[in-house]
């Protein structure tokens, strides 16, 4: 999950990969805020390795401010390099799906477990199978609940938050 990115981040840093705009930013990034970017996702790995939790959390706030995620550099590049399923990205970008809305709300509606969505992702339905299958969504019971909010607390303890529209690492959906 986490250490898939880290990996991604390495080879851009070199001036591999498919990511285009992504790697032209991430090879401008100081020597001390490339570090800092991958001690942090060290971390965040290191939790999910612990608990394997059945949805990954956000990518730490921090981090993603500094690849550029927040200020949408190239909006499908980052969602492939994060992994999501092309349906998000395409709901994300085209039809322009930056929030749960009311679709996604009534769809939890029909979901008998409770549904947790990574911070930041929004897929283009909430019974988005791809999304479920890359563990970005997931609709969980109480036993897999708690695990989500022990990563979340313990990542919120280690990494703190530094983005003011994400107090946690997951959003909650009932």
């Amino acid at each position: 999950m986490i250490e898939e990115i880290i990996e991604k981040i390495k080879k851009m840093r070199n001036g591999e990969g498919e990511f285009k705009v992504l790697k032209e930013h991430i090879m401008n990034l100081d020597e001390v805020q490339y570090n800092i970017i991958l001690e942090r996702l060290k971390i965040e790995d290191e939790i999910v390795k612990k608990y394997k939790p059945k949805v990954r959390p956000a990518l730490d706030p921090y981090v993603s401010g500094e690849l550029g995620i927040y200020r949408r550099l190239d909006d499908h590049e980052i969602g492939k390099f994060l992994n999501y399923p092309e349906c998000c990205i395409k709901s994300f970008t085209e039809e322009v799906r930056v929030s749960i809305d009311r679709e996604h709300l009534k769809e939890a509606e029909e979901i008998n477990k409770r549904v947790v969505v990574t911070s930041g992702f929004i897929p283009c339905s909430l019974k988005c199978r791809e999304a479920i299958k890359r563990g970005l969504l997931g609709h969980l019971n109480e036993k897999e609940l708690e695990v989500i909010k022990k990563v979340n607390e313990e990542l919120k303890k280690r990494l703190g938050s530094f983005n003011i529209f994400y107090e946690d690492f997951y959003d909650f959906i009932k």
